[in-house]
């Protein structure tokens, strides 16, 4: 049996506890970076459509020109009425959206930082979050407002009762609600469409006015399918609108963030990255290991043991430095992520999925330098090495 061999292997790795516990460090740092480089990866495609999800809407409106959430593109509230004449639709809430002019003031600190801010009617179902509907009616107060908690702490007060100034106007807490971070907004706020018009009235186009939305949220009627009501929307209103399901926008969202920004790219790279370092590290681990064991191994050929053997008992030793050195990587990964979680609000978490595709990179980054390591002893001349 192949297991009978692992004694050996680990008496080899334990010969020197010092060298042991560094080659596990090595390995846990190549480790903690795959994790740390897929952990931000995920965040950002999470964080970019964790708002989107939270939308209660089937179909989705917006301008022809909105190719992203990180732009602001209205269109006109009027395609709103178009929409609700249309046969299948059964309501349509719109939403705005600005994270441009908002500025929020730390009520700690009094230093200012730009929050993106959304604006809704407290009488429409816009939102998944119950929170939010749950305090509607505080809404409607004036310069009332909710704050998301998990906004940086940079923001200061997070909580309700919080007395501060959005962009020089004097605005009270109403409470709090959970979204998120993303790469672009560094908090959220929520507040009722009449306080929005009065913090922003230069935002929505000329004059005191609720007349262009950032987004339309469509419902449909009960029995019809999303797909064929955004086909008849589209034919029926102007060409300066775009109608898509609520997964196709997501969709389109995911799409803009990994093929026109460096940021997919730049995570994906040092995911990679880490583990060809992981191969590196690992390969002169064992490769070290191999030298200084050689007239050992020497020894197990020249008294019969073959090379599949000797192969076998180097795997072995990759396959134990792979489980071994996963398990702190894996601790101080979870760490990190808390602390980043804390510190940016970023949606950083550790899935079953990821901790087992993370395992099983770290037993192939292993075995890929068990197997170039154990070339040498397989080559090795028992007559050379006691020469």
């Amino acid at each position: 049996m192949p297991w009978s061999r692992v004694p050996l292997a680990w008496l080899i790795l334990t010969h020197q506890k010092r060298r042991f516990v560094l080659s596990l460090a090595g390995i846990a740092f190549a480790v903690v970076l795959m994790y740390m480089e897929l952990g931000f990866l995920s965040a950002l495609y999470d964080s970019q459509v964790a708002l989107l999800q939270q939308l209660n809407a089937d179909l989705i409106m917006s301008s022809k020109a909105k190719y992203t959430m990180a732009i602001n593109e209205a269109l006109p509230r009027g395609r709103l009425y178009q929409a609700r004449a249309v046969a299948g639709v059964a309501d349509a809430y719109p939403l705005y959206v600005d994270f441009e002019q908002p500025s929020w003031r730390n009520p700690g600190t009094r230093g200012s930082r730009p929050i993106r801010v959304l604006g809704f009617n407290p009488a429409d179902p816009v939102f998944l979050i119950p929170e939010i509907q749950a305090r509607a009616e505080q809404l409607r107060q004036p310069d009332t407002a909710l704050i998301d908690r998990e906004s940086q702490e940079t923001y200061g007060r997070r909580e309700q009762g919080t007395v501060t100034e959005l962009s020089r106007r004097r605005l009270r807490v109403v409470g709090t609600f959970s979204l998120g971070t993303d790469f672009i907004s560094h908090g959220n706020v929520v507040m009722s469409d009449k306080n929005f018009l009065k913090f922003f009235p230069s935002s929505r186009g000329p004059g005191p006015n609720l007349s262009r939305v950032e987004l339309g949220l469509l419902k449909i009627a009960p029995g019809t399918h999303p797909g064929t009501v955004a086909g008849v929307l589209r034919t029926a209103l102007p060409p300066d609108v775009h109608i898509q399901t609520k997964q196709e926008f997501i969709d389109q969202e995911l799409k803009f963030w990994h093929d026109n920004t460096p940021l997919g790219y730049m995570f994906g790279l040092g995911a990679a990255l880490g583990f060809v370092v992981g191969i590196v590290i690992c390969y002169q681990i064992l490769y070290t290991d191999v030298v200084d064991h050689l007239p050992q191994f020497a020894t197990l050929k020249a008294i019969g043991y073959r090379d599949r053997f000797v192969r076998r008992v180097v795997l072995h030793e990759a396959l134990l430095l792979s489980f071994l050195g996963h398990v702190p990587g894996l601790g101080m990964s979870y760490l990190l992520y808390g602390m980043l979680v804390r510190a940016t609000g970023l949606p950083l978490h550790l899935p079953p999925e990821r901790v087992l595709l993370l395992l099983g990179l770290t037993i192939a980054m292993c075995t890929v330098s068990g197997i170039l390591a154990a070339r040498r002893v397989i080559t090795a001349d028992p007559a050379e090495v006691f020469a």
